[in-house]
């Protein structure tokens, strides 16, 4: 009833009714453990395809059983599985980058341990909205054309943009570590935003154009109102900008509200320029000037503030930026007398050819006007920015173009710079047809090239484990949750298969945990035991787990190889079996025989040895499963027993659909009993257990996953005073018991065949 009844009326109360659906949970989840050429190690790793193992793991490997065991558990109709990579030992390739003060200020390492993180390429450049302060970088791995490209991004830990929380977590090549302390970091200096050149600031400013905000390091912004003409007084250009920079400060320190870095904030003119500069009152890694538009009657584009309006904005953090890696590749020309520029450009000295990473060569004219400038370091200048706005309106969409650079060295050398990065890139000058200078700048003779190699990622390494480590590989310590152990952080899986392990102590361990998880283990026979005789005694001794989660298959089989052109490869059939156990579960059902001939074994060309039926006979009673070929069938799996299986056992999990089955049942219970959990130990909740799981075995039976033509006679559940006593809800236990009966293989097909003799009649 409701909790109260406070005033006279009509009440409405949902009743709950006590139907709780139990779900079955999938029966096909396979897990496989083995060596790989990439991917992470003792981690496990879901997919739903091969081109999922082929991404993480790097596809089929000469040296990877667990490649092409995947590779036949899709092709014969598994949907979903685990891969765990093992190795005995592996490091981490890394490379460290360092800031334009050559300080290290970012450790890039590989994200999966081994050789495979060597030659993983980083290039980093400052091509950003706010190319001051923020960086772009890219991680390619050229082995299987993989890049990932981060854009805008900072080193202050409390920016959006945070490098390592962008890149962290959602790499799939690499992590990142920031290597500066917070010693370092409390020294950053202060943020800044440097306008651009102005005019005077009386010819810019009005009533339209009087507004603007500004925000000091990541604090709430600030509005700026410029006052007309009071905040430009002045009789020249450079008082009036001076006014206006000391009317911006007072303005944004009025409005400090005790926050330090406003309250010191700075707003000034550097000596000799007609700039705008403003500071950040307090500094370090969070020290950061931005200056944005007014919400009306903006300021900041015609005063050239901000980032976006051609100044640019430097966090305390740019100190400890990775400069751009790799360099482009540069062309630095001869070095210049004082007077080689006094009458050049001229009319007969105009141009010169040029080609970029291996684009044109193009013709570019400079024009024929003399270099400007009062010395040669102004002439070069002046030279060099003619060059550099010709070959960028060349091609304005190619990149080597686009951010191609022309700069001075020492005042007395060219440095032409492609817009590109690393080996790829290149610069080649020649002569022009007509009108060359490009002898005359030193581009020619005497002039240096460099070409920079890409950085990559190096010092990976790793030891595959050999015959004498599999054992500590695949058995590793559980607490930290390595090898075999892996799979504690999956949540369900159904199917255990380790591609041609067959060593007695990890054999025996899996099996073990098998029967832990609720699991069934497909295992593979010796390689040794080719012969039926082998394999007699292998399964008679102590080198296969006698249990009943477990099963054994022989022979191993032949499949094309793709990386041999199709060549014939002698694999083990876990993969395969584990593929078919799927496909059977899909098709029919987990109680059914995943074996007979419609157990077809996709990819299976030819097997390891051709049974007879005498051989088969052989075998069978001892818990082996053969595989055969049977004309128009082809290869089939002809066996469902478990390794408790053979007849001297009489265990009544003697066949894998019985067991496979159970197991289904456990975990279907299990995960659908939940609810149980802390409810009142009494009758009302014994008669909810019955109608739940009652519900769930009468849908399997109907399924005609048991035995028997009534749901009496298939199935039972029971929960009462009966299964539960006093003593036991004292105890606080709650006793279910659940009994089925199940399908049996027709293992054996007998048919009697009797003459019938001529009737006589008498």
């Amino acid at each position: 009833m409701p909790a109260q009844l406070s005033y006279p009326g009509v009440y409405i109360e949902e009743l709950p009714s006590g139907v709780r659906t139990i779900t079955g949970v999938a029966t096909s989840v396979a897990a496989f453990l083995g060596s790989a050429p990439r991917g992470p190690i003792d981690r496990a790793v879901r997919l739903f395809s091969f081109a999922d193992y082929e991404r993480r793991f790097g596809g089929l490997a000469v040296d990877s059983e667990m490649g092409y065991a995947v590779r036949q558990f899709f092709q014969n109709g598994g949907t979903e599985a685990y891969a765990v990579r093992i190795v005995k030992d592996a490091t981490a390739a890394e490379a460290t980058l360092a800031s334009a003060a050559a300080v290290d200020v970012l450790k890039v390492e590989a994200l999966d341990a081994g050789t495979a993180g060597n030659g993983i390429e980083v290039r980093v450049d400052h091509r950003t909205g706010n190319p001051g302060s923020t960086f772009n970088i890219a991680f390619i791995r050229a082995a299987d054309n993989v890049a990932e490209v981060y854009e805008n991004l900072s080193m202050n830990s409390a920016d959006s943009r945070y490098a390592l929380d962008l890149v962290n977590g959602v790499s799939q090549l690499v992590k990142l570590t920031r290597l500066p302390n917070q010693a370092a970091l409390d020294a950053l200096p202060n943020g800044v935003s440097l306008g651009g050149s102005l005019a005077d600031v009386a010819t810019l400013l009005d009533a339209n154009h009087n507004e603007l905000r500004v925000s000091v390091n990541g604090l709430p912004p600030v509005k700026v109102v410029i006052a007309l003409p009071a905040d430009i007084a002045g009789g020249t250009a450079t008082q009036r900008l001076d006014s206006l920079c000391a009317a911006i400060q007072a303005k944004v320190r009025a409005q400090a509200n005790s926050q330090a870095a406003y309250d010191t904030f700075v707003c000034e003119r550097p000596a000799s320029t007609q700039v705008i500069r403003m500071q950040s009152g307090v500094a370090g890694e969070f020290s950061s000037v931005r200056v944005l538009p007014g919400q009306k009657n903006n300021a900041s584009v015609v005063l050239k503030l901000g980032s976006d309006a051609g100044g640019s904005e430097i966090d305390g953090v740019a100190a400890i930026r990775p400069r751009p890696v790799p360099d482009p590749a540069t062309l630095t020309s001869d070095v210049f007398a004082a007077a080689d520029l006094n009458a050049l450009p001229d009319a007969t000295h105009t141009s010169l050819r040029i080609s970029l990473d291996g684009y044109g060569p193009d013709v570019v004219g400079i024009g024929d006007a003399l270099a400007a400038g009062a010395n040669l370091a102004a002439k070069l200048g002046d030279v060099a920015a003619r060059l550099q706005a010709a070959v960028r309106a060349l091609k304005p969409s190619n990149p080597a173009y686009q951010h191609f650079t022309a700069s001075v060295q020492g005042g007395n050398r060219l440095v032409l710079a492609t817009g590109t990065q690393g080996g790829a890139s290149s610069i080649v000058v020649t002569a022009a047809p007509l009108n060359s200078i490009a002898a005359e700048l030193h581009l020619l003779a005497g002039s240096t090239t460099s070409q920079p190699v890409n950085l990559t990622l190096q010092g990976g390494t790793e030891t595959p484990y050999g015959e004498a480590d599999v054992y500590p590989a695949f058995i590793a310590d559980r607490a930290s949750r390595k090898g075999l152990y892996a799979l504690e952080s999956v949540d369900l899986f159904n199917i255990l298969c380790l591609p041609g392990v067959t060593d007695t102590g990890v054999l025996m361990d899996a099996a073990a945990y098998c029967e832990e998880r609720r699991a069934f283990f497909v295992i593979d026979a010796p390689p040794a035991a080719v012969t039926p005789e082998q394999m007699v005694a292998a399964v008679s001794g102590t080198a296969l787990p006698k249990s009943d989660h477990a099963a054994v298959y022989y022979p191993w089989m032949y499949i094309a190889d793709p990386l041999k052109n199709g060549k014939l490869r002698l694999t083990p059939p876990s993969g395969t079996i584990a593929g078919l156990y799927a496909r059977t579960d899909g098709d029919r059902g987990v109680w059914k025989a995943p074996a007979g001939t419609e157990a077809t074994l996709v990819g299976a060309q030819a097997l390891g040895y051709a049974l007879t039926d005498g051989e088969n006979g052989s075998l069978n009673p001892l818990g082996v499963n053969c595989l055969r070929t049977f004309p128009v069938f082809g290869a089939v799996s002809w066996g469902a027993r478990t390794l408790r299986g053979a007849d001297q056992m009489t265990s009544e999990y003697k066949y894998v659909p019985v067991r496979r089955l159970a197991l289904f049942l456990d975990e279907s219970l299990y995960r659908g009993t939940q609810w149980v959990v802390f409810e009142p130990n009494d009758e009302p909740l014994w008669a909810q257990i019955r109608l739940n799981l009652g519900a769930f075995m009468n849908g399997l039976f109907r399924q005609g996953a048991f035995q028997g033509r009534t749901p009496r006679e298939a199935y039972l559940v029971k929960c009462d005073r009966e299964t539960t006593t006093q003593d036991d809800i004292n105890r606080g236990v709650v006793n279910i018991l659940v009994a089925f009966a199940p399908l049996k293989p027709a293992e054996f097909v007998v048919i009697k065949i009797q003459q019938l003799a001529g009737q006589i009649q008498v």
